[in-house]
């Protein structure tokens, strides 16, 4: 049987197919239109790789279909969700409980006159006036968020179920409705806020999108089973147990998460992933193992006290327009994604891009661009690289592509500095690793920026989040607000028969799962140890608050079940490999890059300036730097002495 993982970016749509002793990567143009258009490309890549006759032919021997994307993100991104209505305290009508969070929500997600406030002592005749007031501006989507909701969020669920029970789903005047306490539980009112509006506004679209897929999976192709959905936890979960809050840059830290299982197989205590695409540029901390999180922070520059991991991004990949302005390179942000894409595809693009400027440098090949899906034209590279580059700056061609170069090199240094700063690191002490598309013709030259000494490239990253998404679990995470040590027991016992409902409607077997609790403070989160379905779970609940040095206030379980996961194989050993050939750059030795084949090189070690090709990636190793390949096919770069 097979296991597919999906990540779907904002210009391409990366696969990863293992099992029968097989393991392949896959790329296609991603369909911004509808996704699920790209989701069947992939399937149907795989299935024509694999020697299938038919798309149902081959979903019958698929066991897990695994899918994270960038959906949520992108919605929220280009503003375009529902009309949505929301209930507050009255006199936070304006300010939403901070200020800061009505200057980032109000008039892009909600508008101020769909805002209307419920009075702490308002009867129900008040708060019915209220919602017939919302409905009657075209409302259909319903947000209550009430001041001091936290820990008790029963006057919100009230609100929910008259909602409901005056506007029932049998009628076509049904309104869907939702409690900020029932998306997260934070003592924050305005984080509850954000959180459910967040929610509220991606959810038709990505439900919309996920269930379409699933269905035709299902109806046109006879799967039978659950496409599992990425989660920013590291987990996947069946779409009618995801809540769009869960999805967001879950394909983006799919990748994290696969840099933390790496980091511990090579022992990298301090490590900066930085995974550059088509269209963005992200850069991610893990420590010890782990993926480095945050209490707190902006998500497009909305305000969330939340603890999410630690993820930076800019708008700059290979599809990132670059022009001058006054007197200097800039990239982006506007973007020229798959369609038409840099002016090298060929598609009628005319602006310069940054994979204008690697072709014209050398890095990438014409001909062997997605492992030779596409060839591209180096000349008309050229011609948008001298109209908007050069000759503003009375550069040649070479120069000119050059400058784009160095710019795209130094802006994902900025963001990398940034990222290990924020982690409280020296960025001179990490590990440097890069995947994504683009990022391996980034690393050594980030690196060196930031005075890192090593560096790590992986046999499978131009689909590493993929990669991430192979090696996880199903995953869920139950919360909930302790008022007294009395509430501990009570609330984890309800919080194991819940992971054990939500499993078997999964088909897995709780027995199978395991389990972490957490329990949050006020002075930080203490973590019990992970335990198996056999363990006293309520007793071990029990014990960590017992041991806590103050009242806990959340208590949160972590449940995992195993799914299938990727196994890699090790790589032939190839001793001391000679070059395949030499591609002319400003960047190699004697204006030459020497070209070695990725499938030929484990086992040795090279000094650069080289170029590593691979199925539809290319790996740069710059100047001063050596490259050592072990069996399994990942490398280690190590920057020489001065």
């Amino acid at each position: 049987m097979y296991n597919v993982d999906i990540d779907t970016g904002g210009t391409m749509t990366d696969g990863l197919v293992s099992g029968n002793g097989t393991i392949i990567s896959l790329k296609v143009e991603t369909t911004p239109h509808d996704v699920t258009i790209s989701f069947i490309d992939l399937l149907t890549a795989a299935q024509k790789a694999l020697d299938f006759s038919d798309l149902r032919s081959f979903l019958s021997e698929v066991e897990v279909i695994r899918w994270s994307s960038t959906i949520t993100s992108n919605v929220l991104a280009q503003r375009v969700g529902p009309k949505i209505g929301l209930l507050v305290s009255a006199g936070h009508e304006a300010d939403l409980y901070d200020p800061r969070t009505a200057h980032a929500v109000v008039g892009s997600i909600v508008d101020a006159d769909d805002i209307a406030g419920i009075p702490a002592d308002a009867d129900e005749t008040v708060v019915r006036g209220a919602i017939k007031s919302l409905l009657d501006k075209g409302i259909r989507r319903i947000n209550v968020s009430l001041e001091g909701a936290f820990p008790d969020g029963a006057a919100e669920r009230r609100i929910v179920e008259m909602i409901s029970e005056d506007y029932p789903d049998h009628f076509l005047g049904s309104i869907p409705a939702l409690a900020g306490s029932d998306v997260t539980l934070r003592p924050d009112d305005a984080t509850r806020t954000v959180a459910s509006l967040i929610n509220a506004y991606v959810h038709p679209s990505l439900a919309t999108t996920l269930y379409r897929a699933e269905e035709i999976l299902r109806e046109q192709h006879g799967w039978p089973g659950n496409v599992l959905i990425g989660h920013i936890n590291g987990g996947v979960a069946r779409i009618g147990k995801t809540k769009a809050f869960d999805t967001i840059e879950s394909g983006p830290l799919f990748g994290t998460y696969a840099c933390a299982a790496t980091s511990e197989r090579f022992g990298d205590e301090k490590v900066i992933a930085i995974d550059v695409g088509g269209t963005t540029a992200k850069a991610s901390a893990v420590g010890g193992g782990r993926v480095i999180t945050k209490d707190s922070g902006d998500f497009f520059d909305i305000p969330l006290e939340l603890e999410f991991p630690l993820l930076r991004s800019i708008a700059l990949g290979g599809g990132s327009v670059a022009r001058v302005v006054d007197g200097a390179v800039k990239l982006g942000p506007d973007s020229m994604g798959a369609a038409p894409g840099p002016a090298a595809y060929g598609l009628g693009g005319r602006n310069a891009t940054i994979t204008d400027a690697f072709v014209v440098s050398g890095f990438i090949s014409p001909t062997a661009f997605l492992n030779g899906a596409r060839t591209l034209d180096v000349e008309r590279a050229k011609a948008a690289i001298d109209r908007q580059i050069g000759t503003p700056l009375g550069v040649d061609t070479v120069s000119a592509a050059r400058a784009i170069v160095e710019q795209a090199w130094d802006d994902v240094a900025t963001l990398a500095r940034e990222t290990a700063e924020e982690a409280g690191w020296d960025p001179a002490e990490t590990t440097v690793y890069a995947y994504g598309g683009n990022g391996p013709l980034f690393v050594t030259a980030v690196a060196e920026r930031l005075g890192a000494r090593a560096a790590r490239f992986f046999r499978y990253g131009n689909v590493y989040s993929a990669y991430g998404s192979a090696i996880s679990d199903v995953v869920h995470v139950y919360e909930a607000a302790i008022q007294s040590d009395a509430d501990v027991a009570l609330r984890a016992a309800q919080h194991v028969d819940e992971a054990a409902r939500d499993f078997r409607g999964e088909g897995l077997d709780p027995a199978h799962a395991r389990y972490r609790w957490e329990a949050r403070i006020a002075d930080g989160t203490l973590v019990g140890d992970e335990l198996t379905a056999d363990a006293d779970l309520v007793g071990d609940a029990s014990a960590i608050a017992a041991r806590s040095p103050g009242q806990v206030s959340l208590l949160r379980l972590r449940a995992h079940s195993p799914l299938p996961r990727i196994t890699l194989a090790d790589a032939p050993t190839a001793g001391r490999p000679d070059p395949e050939g030499a591609r002319q750059s400003a960047y190699g030795a004697d204006g030459e890059l020497p070209t070695y084949a990725a499938a030929a090189i484990p086992g040795a070690t090279i000094s650069g300036p080289v170029l590593v090709d691979g199925d539809s990636t290319t790996w740069l190793v710059t100047a001063g730097w050596d490259i050592s390949t072990d069996a399994t096919g990942d490398a280690a770069l190590t920057r020489k002495e001065a």
